[in-house]
């Protein structure tokens, strides 16, 4: 996991346990079986598991500290919580831990332990590396962002386009069809005042004709009465 000729990643090494079996006593028995010794504090260790991953190292007294974290938590970063953790603690729990018993030192040691935990919670804070990386990663995102932004605009347009394209279609459609339809309509009026001029002047012919024949009549009886009356005249 690291680059240092002290540093090593072990793979291949695990414990089989029941599901109420204490995890602590696990990671105990893995840091037993292969514990690394150094003048200094040193020699880390990376155990990993599907899920977790544990990080630890020891000094020539044989005081090992370990932090579990998980997969993707920098194991540079766990070594360096080991390195700033292991002063204190060992000025506190040195002389203790040489002669307490498993579980011993769980509640004196607990508020050091915490206080580290939090510091060492966001890798980021820390770790230049793991800052940058988080940064790259922020970009990253924003970027992603940025083109599916832009892909979906893309889109948009695309969808909009087309659906101008229909508009307009449907438009030319509306238009030729008002234009077949006023044709149809002039047609119809055409023949409406067509009709009605025929009715018209039907009705003005059946109304007419008689009194046109009529008058005629009357117009010839009164030219037989007066050729009559004159007739009358030159016999007297």
């Amino acid at each position: 996991m690291t680059n240092k000729s002290t540093n090593q990643k072990i793979t291949g090494l695990a414990v089989v346990t029941g599901l109420k079996y204490p995890s602590r006593t696990a990671i105990q028995m893995l840091v037993d079986l292969y514990t690394p010794y150094s003048e200094k504090f040193g020699g880390f260790k990376v155990v990993q598991s599907d899920m977790h991953q544990v990080v630890y190292g020891a000094d020539s007294e044989g005081m090992c500290l370990a932090v579990v974290t998980g997969l993707k938590y920098p194991s540079r970063t766990a070594i360096q919580m080991l390195v700033d953790l292991y002063t204190p603690y060992s000025e506190k729990f040195s002389l203790q831990a040489r002669s307490a018993t498993n579980g011993a030192l769980t509640k004196p040691s607990k508020k050091l332990l915490t206080e580290y935990c939090k510091k060492y919670d966001d890798s980021s804070k820390v770790d230049k590396a793991s800052a940058l990386n988080s940064k790259v990663e922020a970009v990253k995102g924003t970027m992603q962002d940025n083109i599916a932004a832009m892909l979906k605009n893309t889109e948009q347009a695309e969808s909009l386009a087309e659906r101008s394209n229909q508009l307009n279609e449907q438009a030319n459609v509306f238009q030729k069809k008002s234009k077949d339809l006023r044709k149809q309509m002039r047609c119809k009026n055409i023949k409406m005042t067509i009709i009605l001029v025929s009715l018209v002047v039907g009705i003005l012919v059946i109304v007419l004709v008689p009194l046109i024949i009529r008058a005629k009549k009357a117009a010839d009886g009164g030219r037989m009465l007066r050729g009559a009356f004159l007739e009358e005249l030159g016999e007297e």
